[in-house]
């Protein structure tokens, strides 16, 4: 009785917030693309997924993040069954907007709103043979579905924590979910004892795939000319993802050392020219940005475009990595897996993998200017100290690769009956 009552309060919060997103969306570029993008989604998704098809995977995530977590095992199962069909879900626009032409899936699409009724809809035009959940993104009427057909369902670089419904007296709906799952593939042993202790025994502890990914980009070796040719064999200081403070910091380090014979690459999180312009005009040493840059001399270079960062890190020397002075750090594993010592502001503690470069004295935070300037300064002034933190960062990673693998070794199990 207790469940059926909270079935009815999620679905009614669930068409709430539907009906709030289009209310918001004229007034909000995000919420404006949440709408369109679900609008005649049954007649969009039947024409892309095709008439009269066999079955298909079906993978799931939040928004991008989400789907860097699982892009190593999206990527794993198209090639090891090329003829499989993939279809890959976003919830959020700023999944589905960045990777809608994304070319190792089959079809992308937005995932219909979570009622009982789109559920049912969505899955008879989809069939899945598998369903692949990734991180954290629970929808109890799609996983309720999944179980009444019985879809083999797992969950992927998963992750558990305390203030999470399934753990609080009164989850029952929430710990019912969890019952649509066949297997939990989770970033850490915390996890597992969270879910032990309601019962649920079907875990595997695997760790977290993206590191398997740094690690393909790393092996993968590719090459930017542009960006070779500029930092030539100078020292240089890649600044990852940043936000205007961190934009700032660099521009008073170099104020406060423009004898330093170094360079610098700053990758914004957001690209805006504006900003870029300011900086440039003020800072005091020349700048450029790689669109236009033909070589002419400067020590300071803009990454004006997405998509580059991650290979960007090979050439640097140190990386301070954006996010860590507002609501968290971006990726600091890209540039770990080259040998960087990483930088970072104070708000880095909700992220384990930066915890863990911190714990193998890898990466530092930094709380102010003055921490992070003489930082840098022993950093690029101590060649052996560099070196060292940089293998150690390396080390990290290469120790924490292979839940990719693990979750392989499952589906191959499945899939291999049907291979085609």
């Amino acid at each position: 009785m207790i469940i059926q009552i909270q079935r009815f309060i999620y679905d009614l919060i669930i068409r709430l917030y539907g009906l709030g997103i289009r209310c918001y969306a004229p007034f909000n570029a995000k919420a404006s693309l949440w709408v369109r993008g679900r609008k005649n989604w049954q007649k969009l998704l039947s024409e892309k997924v095709g008439h009269g098809h066999d079955t298909c995977i079906w993978i799931h995530a939040a928004s991008l993040g989400e789907f860097e977590q699982g892009r190593p095992i999206i990527e794993a199962i198209r090639t090891e069954f090329p003829k499989k069909k993939l279809v890959l879900t976003f919830f959020s626009p700023s999944g589905y907007e960045v990777r809608k032409e994304y070319n190792q899936v089959d079809v992308v699409s937005y995932l219909p709103l979570d009622t009982k009724s789109n559920a049912k809809k969505f899955l008879d035009i989809l069939n899945p043979e598998i369903a692949i959940f990734i991180k954290y993104e629970f929808w109890f009427n799609y996983l309720n579905t999944l179980k009444d057909r019985e879809i083999r369902t797992i969950l992927v670089s998963g992750r558990m924590h305390e203030n999470q419904g399934f753990f609080k007296p009164w989850g029952g709906l929430f710990r019912a979910g969890l019952k649509s799952f066949e297997r939990f593939f989770l970033q850490d042993k915390r996890g597992e004892e969270l879910l032990l202790g309601i019962g649920v025994e079907n875990v595997t502890v695997c760790g977290d795939s993206r590191f398997d990914r740094v690690m393909k980009v790393r092996q993968e070796n590719e090459e930017l000319k542009e960006i070779k040719e500029f930092v030539g064999d100078k020292k240089a200081l890649v600044v990852g993802s940043s936000w205007q403070v961190e934009e700032e910091m660099v521009q008073r380090f170099i104020v406060d050392h423009l004898n330093m014979d170094i360079k610098i690459i700053i990758a914004p999180h957001e690209i805006h020219s504006d900003r870029i312009e300011s900086f440039s005009n003020e800072c005091r040493w020349p700048c450029a940005k790689l669109s236009t840059w033909k070589g002419q001399e400067a020590k300071v270079l803009f990454i004006d475009s997405i998509g580059k960062l991650a290979t960007v890190y090979r050439y640097g020397s140190i990386a301070f990595v954006g996010g860590g002075f507002g609501s968290g750090i971006h990726s600091v594993l890209e540039p770990a897996v080259w040998g960087l010592p990483v930088l970072f502001g104070p708000n880095y503690k909700r992220f384990q993998e930066a915890k863990g470069l911190v714990a193998a004295d890898a990466a530092f935070p930094i709380q102010h200017q003055e921490e992070m300037e003489a930082r840098l300064e022993l950093l690029l002034e101590t060649d052996e100290i560099r070196a060292e933190a940089g293998q150690k960062a390396y080390e990290y990673c290469q120790g924490k690769a292979g839940a990719t693998e693990v979750v392989m070794k499952y589906l191959r199990k499945e899939l291999d009956k049907k291979r085609i």
